[in-house]
């Protein structure tokens, strides 16, 4: 048995979602791997500090290139010199680069099997609609206006307006082709697909019977050995822990608000519980926790090593996940967080701040965790019924089993990589 040639930009040690993702995936899998990486750029990461090994059935090459755009031609250079060495390819994304390297090696070599993984669409990205990086704010293209009237579609002054605003940023609509060509190609090209939760499926995919067909889902995991053997001590106040990304557009504001809502008529809250922030939050939610002299209940901190984030989950009395509210350019919420997996393997209860509609709610329900909207009043009202009246929210253990990385990657072994030995089996 060969090996099968994975490239991922991000890979331990960098602490990124997409590499941890990787790296619990392969090392728990049967088969052997050589991943082409990076260690050179923790750019949209939170350090290079995941420090742990790889099992022996998977080689880390790391690429001299600093940058994706000559990294993904390295990867290719590196494959086309080893190609016999290896049964498949598999590219995982983001950056939608390591799926132009496998582009690439499908053009040269197009007898070669390829495992395309995508951890977030690329041709039509909710964000993109919403932060008006690639589509005019008044562009019918634009998924944000979705719902506009006919009149406003055929408004002539709109029109105008985001004719100009494309001939502005020619930059900006040529990079929106080349994201919809890398997606549609790859989609077409590969000869299976990887995606992660049911909502990215049907947004993706839409009625494609043809796609479909060789799309697995294949779901995000915890490793289960990396968490420590025995959860923290008792607290004395009740600790609610977030970890990870927050930004203007995946936004704590609501639950930001529901605690000072609390605050105001519950006096003693501050000495009841404790609301720690690792990572990042947009500066106009700061802002709001020192206006509002919220610090007394809330503390941000700095972002934490991998290892370590695991081990604050498991001593936290309550994990904390909050999602981007998109319902804009969205009926469902099309994400779903790797963070959520480690939250569902730390054991701790769990609350969610998302869209009532996706599979990542429906997903939480079921697991039993705390699903709330983006009212600040709804959560304030459960948190007084968690902080005063004991409510709680652990995860089921028979759901969140499908989300350990030893049943991800039998799944994975079984209905995705299996298929590049048929001649064996």
């Amino acid at each position: 048995m060969k090996k099968i040639f994975v490239i991922s930009w991000y890979y331990p040690p960098v602490n990124s979602s997409e590499g941890l993702v990787t790296w619990k995936l392969l090392n728990r899998s049967q088969y052997a791997y050589d991943v082409f990486t990076q260690n050179s750029s923790d750019a949209w990461s939170y350090g290079m500090n995941a420090k742990f090994e790889s099992r022996e059935n998977v080689r880390t090459i790391f690429a001299k290139s600093k940058y994706y755009s000559t990294w993904k031609v390295e990867a290719f250079e590196y494959f086309s010199a080893h190609r016999n060495e290896y049964d498949g390819i598999m590219t995982r994304s983001m950056p939608q680069e390591s799926h132009e390297a496998g582009l690439l090696i499908k053009k040269a070599f197009p007898d070669v099997k390829w495992i395309a993984s995508f951890g977030d669409p690329i041709k039509v990205n909710p964000y993109q609609h919403l932060n008006c990086t690639l589509y005019s704010p008044k562009s019918a293209k634009n998924l944000y206006n979705r719902n506009r009237s006919l009149r406003w579609k055929l408004d002539p002054k709109r029109m105008v307006y985001a004719g100009g605003w494309m001939l502005k940023h020619r930059d900006a609509v040529q990079h929106r082709a080349h994201l919809a060509q890398i997606e549609d190609d790859t989609l077409r090209l590969a000869d299976r697909i990887i995606l992660n939760n049911r909502s990215q499926m049907r947004w993706m995919l839409g009625d494609d019977k043809a796609l479909q067909a060789k799309t697995h889902l294949i779901r995000h995991s915890f490793e289960e050995t990396l968490y420590p053997d025995k959860p923290g001590k008792a607290h004395k106040k009740m600790r609610f822990v977030f970890i990870g990304h927050l930004d203007e557009m995946r936004t704590p504001l609501p639950l930001l608000k529901a605690i000072k809502s609390l605050r105001d008529d519950r006096k003693d809250l501050a000495r009841r519980a404790e609301f720690l922030f690792y990572g990042d939050m947009a500066d106009g939610d700061l802002a709001y926790l020192v206006k509002n002299r919220l610090l007394d209940v809330v503390k941000f901190c700095e972002p934490v090593p991998y290892l370590e984030s695991l081990a604050i989950m498991r001593d936290a009395d309550w994990v904390v996940h909050v999602d981007a509210d998109i319902s804009s350019v969205s009926d469902e919420n099309v994400f779903f967080a790797a963070k959520i997996a480690d939250y569902f393997g730390s054991g701790s209860n769990l609350l969610a701040v998302t869209m009532p509609r996706g599979d990542v709610a429906d997903v939480l329900r079921a697991a039993g965790a705390e699903v709330l909207n983006f009212s600040a009043n709804e959560i304030r009202q459960a948190l007084y019924l968690i902080i005063y009246e004991g409510r709680t929210a652990k995860p089921d253990p028979k759901v969140i089993e499908e989300f350990s990385a030893r049943c991800a990657a039998e799944r994975f072994d079984r209905e995705v990589v299996a298929t590049l030995y048929d001649d064996e089996h």
